[in-house]
Parts: structure tokens; C-alpha cells; sequence
């Protein structure tokens, strides 16, 4: 993707689904413009964070997230979270404005309105169960759902994560500041897009909602289409546009 004119510069700090670490987003700087600089913000429990404990509470774990923003250079950045990472960016964002640090644009995918109950919360499952969902989701390859060893080590963040997903209700704390861009898979059973949608009631700046063909991980299956809606709302007279097979629901305040 190249721009229609030089752009300043944007940093798009990226937040992973539950049990996903930043290697999640390691092909999004080969697909995007060079002023778009990728910097996926890892959780503790996985990748080079792998020995660290997990959190099970939203808090500590968002300030911890704003406190690795705040020590990087005051650049222009937006903030882009899939699913857990969609409701991370949300209290991140609306952190960094009490700091000083108010984000160009916040993109939640795939995950619910905070005020709205999980579809189907699944923390409480037990490990046969947990299995079953996470497998009815699509994003966990089938031969890791099979391989016990493998899921051992997995299930701790796994859960932790979940539980940090489940029983999210938002925090309490300012207005976003800055303009919200939510997308939602059309066959999504975790995060359908009329929950999506209601995070419109959150975007007093400003508010886009997109619906891209896939399940819960459209993320993967319609990247290209996601990655042309983040490209058109950080730059809007960029030659690249939302796919014409997008729909697209557009109000501002």
C-alpha cells in the first residue's frame, strides 16, 4: 500500500485475541505503508514474556500497557485491538489521555461493547470444555487442541485471558477522546456484529463500524480488507480505500 501524499509518521500499537502474543501481527509491516510503523505491545505469559505470569485483572494489566506507551517518543500513534486486545485498547486509550498521550484513532475487532455480556464466556469450562470453544472459534490449530502436552502449558494464559475477556464491564474513567473504528466478522458467533455496533454509544468523537466477511478470526481470512479500512481512517486521501464488499456505517458527533 503506498500513500497519496507524504504522511507524518503513525505508530499503531497492536494488541493481541486472548492466548495471543505479538507475533500475531508479524506480516502487518510488510502490508502497510512505510509511515505506518507496527508495534505490537506483548502480555505477559507469552513470547519473550513467556516465564512472566499472566494477569487476571483488566487494571494492572492496562497500566502496565500505558506506562510502555508513555515511556516511547510522543509520536502520533493509534491503538488497534482483535477481541481481549479490542477491550485492552479501549482502557488503554482513555489511560493515555489522562497522561497526555491522546491516540489519533482507537480500532476494536471482533469484540463486544463493553456494557453488552459475553456470548458465550467460557473461563469456567473445564478443560474438555475450554477445548470444545476454543475449537468452535477457529483459531487454535487442531493438532495443538490435540497435543496435551502442548495444551498444558497453554492453558493458564488461556484462561487468564479469558477471564479477563469474560467478565470485562469497563472501567471507570474519561471519554475516548479520539475517534473509534470497529469491525466485526459477518458469521462471528463470539462477537456478532450487532455487538460490535453498540460501541458506537462510546465514541463521542466519532464513530465507524465495518462488517468484513469471516468468523471470529477475520483478522486472518479478510486481513486485506481490515488492513485498507485502518490505512483510510489514519490517512483519508490515501489512494487506498474499504473494499467495495465492506459495509460501512459512518456517524460523528
Amino acid at each position: 500500500m503506498r500513500c497519496a501524499a507524504d504522511h507524518e509518521r503513525t505508530t499503531l500499537y497492536c494488541l493481541p485475541y486472548a492466548g495471543g502474543s505479538a507475533r500475531v501481527y508479524a506480516g502487518w509491516a510488510r502490508e502497510l505503508p512505510d509511515w505506518i510503523e507496527i508495534r505490537p505491545l506483548e502480555l505477559p505469559g507469552r513470547g519473550l514474556r513467556f516465564d512472566e505470569p499472566p494477569h487476571t485483572a483488566m487494571e494492572p494489566l492496562v497500566a502496565e500497557l500505558r506506562d510502555t506507551v508513555c515511556a516511547a517518543p510522543p509520536l502520533p500513534f493509534a491503538v488497534f485491538g482483535h477481541s481481549l486486545g479490542g477491550m485492552l485498547g479501549y482502557e488503554l486509550v482513555r489511560r493515555l489521555q489522562e497522561h497526555d498521550r491522546p491516540a489519533e484513532r482507537l480500532f476494536v475487532a471482533g469484540a463486544g461493547a463493553p456494557h453488552l455480556p459475553r456470548r458465550k464466556p467460557a473461563h469456567h469450562l473445564d478443560v474438555a470444555g475450554f477445548r470444545a470453544h476454543l475449537a468452535e472459534l477457529g483459531g487454535t490449530p487442531p493438532e495443538i487442541l490435540a497435543n496435551d502436552e502442548l495444551m498444558d502449558l497453554l492453558l493458564p494464559v488461556l484462561r487468564a485471558d479469558f477471564t479477563l475477556a469474560d467478565t470485562y464491564q469497563g472501567l471507570p474513567g474519561p471519554d475516548l477522546a479520539c475517534p473509534l473504528v470497529a469491525a466485526a466478522g459477518e458469521r462471528d458467533p463470539d462477537a456478532p456484529p450487532a455487538d460490535v455496533a453498540a460501541w458506537r454509544r462510546y465514541a463521542p468523537r466519532g464513530f465507524a463500524f465495518h462488517v468484513l466477511p469471516g468468523d471470529h478470526f477475520f483478522l486472518d481470512s479478510a486481513r486485506a480488507e481490515l488492513l485498507g479500512l485502518i490505512v483510510a481512517a489514519l490517512c483519508p486521501g490515501c489512494a487506498t480505500a474499504a473494499p467495495a464488499s465492506t459495509n460501512r456505517e459512518v456517524a460523528t458527533s
